[in-house]
């Protein structure tokens, strides 16, 4: 009757409005309906759901009605409201908007409603809710209203906050920056200082647009910086010719910095050419000298050791004595590697990684505290722990921390209307908003409290955010939660199907997606095992895999087999190295063939460690040390770390252990 009521006063906005009113009544006198089971209510809200995405507004409508006590009902309320934001009062938002303003849709919904009384030119109401909005289209339309209501004071300084940004505004800032122009606060110099932010910003043709806003002489500089751009190193070797001036210095460090870091031999050739020709500050040529030394230290040049020792002692920070430790790796010099971790800062050398180099090259020096070294080390459960104890021949130390759960605690989190909300959309299916909501919760949680949240989720599967709150909450050695055997089934059914380890599997899709099945990277790829969609098409042929497009990659019965079926593939063509397979899923075979050339005979842990490629040169050690884990969760002997990193050491019967 509620709904139909709505619809008989106008459509959508009559109903919107009832609804509206309807839970704001409920709220305010204790409706308390008994709740009815919880299972059907969730296929009644996903029913609603996707009659919303349909634009079936007496569906919801009544859908809403009828789910008047199930926590996710406001939901439908801000579909039908984003839906048709701009038929919808003033009214209805407001007070929905202050109803729910923490709720994960909030935000979203505000800056929709924002952008519709712009479009519709209400730019009263715009500003009465508007002002205290962070978006620059928002605050462009502000602008606008500012003008066309005669309020001038103060906007110049406002239009200059949106005009002085790298990148090009939003369309609706044209009126406050064609206002601005022509009361004349457009000066060369900030039409200067926005050339320059939007160089940084990889903006070339708004800096060429900027270009007629400056005076001659800054013209001239801009065609030498615009020419940068496209012709970096006949550029440079044209930079001998100009005169020696602060702009003409600015944009030949400028270019060396960046030559540095594709081509260190052509940097290095041009900053010869044009050392001698200008006056350079001491500072200036030092950031010059050190870009050239540190990237020739990246591509593993005999001479770098040299080019670093040269530099200022200010000049080496922890990022050159990094280089210089991997330069000396690849270089066999032990004494460097072992003098350049011990010139790091004592938190440094306190990492795992610079204890096992230490390590490394005592033990290649023939020093007794090589020893001692490893064995600081071995009791860690890490890649760099389980190296130290196999160099040892000793058992790899996994000690796991088990949860108990509390079920006070649980109680009180299952009765948080947020925390409950968080569970409810993980099971409803909408994951996005479950996670915002997640964030919010765990931000105000102790560290007891998120690991009783751990295994709430767990409980639920939700196993992304168990990882993330028993990481949040120190509980690391936590292994069995931190480290789930999800989709068992599917898991084992794939690898003998493409005789791929389960253990690397898991331990791969650990690290590519902390076991969260939407998860979407920003390059594109998609779901537990990170497939890119013309991966997988092209895996789904070669193996009669169903595929019907990326929507099938969230979905586990279809990216498993997928992702397997390719680690498959790149095992065979890899000859079962799985140190070349991560690395060719991480970076990709071209890459990897690029380093793999270049260092055929390195010995495999010195290869990994002097990766140019920082996210490889962590991505291939966590996901064996991953792997690792799996091993100890599925009761095996841990093989995967010695065939891959350590082939050659004597064969020796290897077990896990757990020594308090």
């Amino acid at each position: 009757m509620m709904a139909s009521l709505g619809w008989a006063r106008g459509g959508l906005v009559g109903a919107a409005l009832v609804f509206s009113l309807f839970l704001g009544s409920a709220a305010a006198t204790g409706v308390d309906q008994a709740s009815s089971d919880r299972a059907q209510q969730r296929e009644q809200f996903k029913a609603a759901w996707a009659a919303a995405s349909r634009g079936d507004q007496a569906t919801v409508l009544q859908a809403a009605f009828d789910l008047r006590d199930y926590p996710l009902t406001p939901f439908l309320e801000f579909e039908l409201l984003r839906q048709r934001i701009d038929q919808v009062p003033e009214v209805v938002v407001e007070q929905f908007l202050a109803r729910h303003r923490d709720w994960s849709f909030a935000s979203a919904l505000e800056l929709a409603w924002l952008r519709s009384l712009a479009r519709r030119g209400e730019y009263e109401t715009l500003v009465r809710h508007g002002r205290g909005s962070g978006n620059a289209e928002v605050q462009c339309h502000l602008a606008r209203a500012d003008l066309a209501a005669g309020r001038t004071e103060g906007l110049a300084t406002k239009v200059e906050s949106l005009w002085l940004v790298g990148q090009s505004q939003h369309r609706a800032c044209d009126p406050a920056f064609a206002w601005w122009r022509r009361q004349g606060y457009l000066t060369p110099d900030l039409a200067w200082q926005r050339f320059h932010l939007a160089l940084r910003a990889g903006e070339t043709g708004m800096a060429r647009y900027l270009r007629r806003y400056l005076d001659q002489d800054r013209r001239f500089w801009a065609d030498r910086w615009l020419s940068l751009q496209t012709q970096l190193y006949p550029t440079l070797r044209e930079a001998r010719r100009w005169q020696d001036h602060e702009q003409s210095r600015l944009i030949v460090e400028t270019g060396l910095i960046r030559l540095a870091r594709s081509d260190w031999e052509r940097a290095e050739s041009a900053w010869r050419l044009l050392q001698a020709h200008f006056s350079w500050p001491a500072e200036q040529q030092g950031r010059i000298r050190r870009e050239i030394a540190l990237y020739r230290a990246v591509a593993l040049d005999a001479g770098a050791l040299d080019a670093i020792s040269d530099l200022a002692p200010v000049l080496i920070d922890q990022q050159m004595l990094e280089w210089r430790v991997r330069a000396s790796l690849a270089h066999g010099q032990w004494e460097t590697v072992l003098d350049s971790i011990q010139s790091m800062s004592l938190t440094e050398q306190a990492r795992p990684r610079w204890r096992y180099w230490r390590g490394r090259a005592l033990a290649a020096l023939n020093r007794p505290e090589a020893a001692l070294a490893y064995a600081s080390l071995a009791s860690e459960a890490n890649y760099y722990g389980f190296l130290a104890a196999s160099r040892l021949g000793q058992d790899l130390t996994v000690c796991s921390e088990e949860l108990k759960a509390d079920s006070a605690i649980q109680r009180r989190l299952l009765r948080d209307a947020e925390f409950e909300r968080a569970l409810e959309l993980w099971q409803v299916g909408l994951n996005g908003h479950g996670r915002r909501t997640w964030i919010r919760v765990a931000q105000r949680l102790s560290q007891d409290e998120l690991r009783q949240a751990a295994l709430l989720a767990a409980a639920h599967q939700w196993h992304d955010r168990a990882i993330h709150a028993l990481g949040n909450a120190g509980s690391m050695r936590a292994y069995p939660w931190r480290f789930p055997m999800i989709e068992k089934a599917r898991v084992e059914y794939a690898s003998q199907r493409w005789n791929v380890d389960p253990a690397l599997v898991y331990g791969l899709m650990r690290a590519e997606s902390a076991m969260q099945p939407d998860a979407l990277s920003p390059a594109g790829a998609r779901g537990l095992l990170q497939l890119m969609p013309g991966t997988a098409s092209a895996v789904a042929r070669r193996h009669s895999l169903p595929y019907n497009g990326q929507g099938d990659l969230m979905n586990p019965a279809l990216n498993i087999p997928l992702g397997v079926a390719h680690l498959g593939e790149l095992q065979e063509r890899y000859d079962n190295a799985w140190i070349d397979v991560a690395a060719a899923y991480n970076a990709g075979i071209n890459a990897l063939a690029r380093w793999r050339d270049s260092r055929p005979e390195t010995e495999p842990d010195v290869w990994l460690e002097t990766l140019p490629f920082f996210e490889t040169r962590d991505y291939v050690p966590r996901v064996l040390a991953f792997a690792t884990l799996y091993e100890w969760q599925m009761q095996r002997s841990p093989q995967v770390l010695r065939a891959n990193i350590l082939p050659t050491l004597a064969l020796s019967d290897q077990g896990f252990t757990c020594t308090h």
